[in-house]
């Protein structure tokens, strides 16, 4: 069945069930309506779940999924999810055996996404860090031309966005622990630091009890000091126009005038500018920037006219 990007299977309840919890909305009002969709399916079956049945036509051609299934553990149902980004194109898979999830498959033509994921996620050993969970790294191969990461399932429920948790503590642990795996390129300036590279709302999220999960490690890197804060507080504000609680920025620094962050903001100009006016997402990419000029021109009018910030 085709949810826009994500493709749930209709053979069972469960298989259904499982196929929702792809769906990462942020807003309560989206978290609800799928904890409803995500009952009735597993109360009532596929047929309770909306959207255009399709034939989904495997990629990669005959010769890939026959090698996936050699590789990978056994499995005989899919939940499908979909970049929709043509600029970040890719494909993941939940693999469902008996409707149950027995690991997500991220298949990508160019394998070095899949190498920093590989390479950050083994930071975590167990995948669990002081503050935060990941998923862990159960296989990497390569099959049919394209490559291909196994890692662990979420439990396949709906999952919300973990609005209240402190992000000040988070980022400590991600610096901590990518500063011992992450490959420092030659040139990066001495004082960056390791970061996530796609901290958002519909990347940390929290399923069930404990700590909350933190997953999409695709784009950890090097960066300026502030970057992955200012990277969730302009995804914040660009998607949600607000900024996160106070309670999630709690003991973080976020007075924009100050000089190191005109640097985490020109960071993200410059990454911003390689994604596509064609993406789905486009709208929000163009909230960012300007947020992101907006934190420019505050770093820069402060630095020139030697006034302290206007506070409101």
């Amino acid at each position: 069945m085709g949810t826009r990007n994500v493709l749930i299977p209709a053979g069972s309840r469960r298989g259904a069930a499982a196929g929702i919890s792809l769906i990462t909305r942020s807003r309560w009002y989206a978290v609800t309506s799928q904890w409803a969709l995500w009952g009735a399916a597993g109360l009532l079956g596929p047929g309770a779940v909306p959207g255009e049945r399709v034939d989904w036509e495997a990629p990669g051609g005959p010769e890939l999924w026959p090698a996936l299934r050699a590789a990978l553990p056994a499995f005989d149902g899919l939940a499908v999810y979909s970049r929709p980004q043509a600029s970040r194109t890719g494909l993941a898979v939940l693999l469902l055996r008996a409707s149950r999830p027995v690991g997500f498959l991220k298949l990508r033509e160019d394998p070095a996404e899949l190498d920093r994921e590989q390479r950050a996620l083994s930071a975590f050993p167990g995948g669990l860090a002081e503050t935060f969970r990941v998923p862990q790294v159960l296989d990497r191969g390569e099959a049919a031309g394209l490559h291909w990461l196994l890692i662990s399932a979420m439990p396949p429920r709906p999952a919300a966005p973990a609005w209240r948790t402190p992000v000040g503590p988070l980022l400590e642990d991600v610096r901590r622990h990518l500063a011992r795996v992450l490959h420092r390129p030659e040139g990066t300036p001495d004082h960056w630091e390791p970061m996530h590279g796609d901290l958002t709302a519909w990347n940390l999220r929290r399923n069930g009890r404990g700590l909350p999960w933190l997953i999409d490690w695709e784009d950890a890197s090097w960066a300026p000091p502030g970057a992955d804060l200012f990277y969730y507080r302009a995804s914040n504000v660009a998607a949600f126009g607000r900024p996160p609680s106070g309670s999630a920025m709690r003991g973080t620094t976020t007075d924009e005038s100050a000089p190191g962050h005109a640097e985490a903001a020109a960071f993200w100009l410059d990454r911003l500018r390689a994604r596509s006016d064609a993406d789905h997402d486009a709208a929000f990419t163009a909230r960012l920037v300007h947020e992101f000029h907006r934190v420019a021109a505050v770093t820069t009018g402060a630095r020139g006219s030697g006034a302290p910030p206007d506070p409101r």
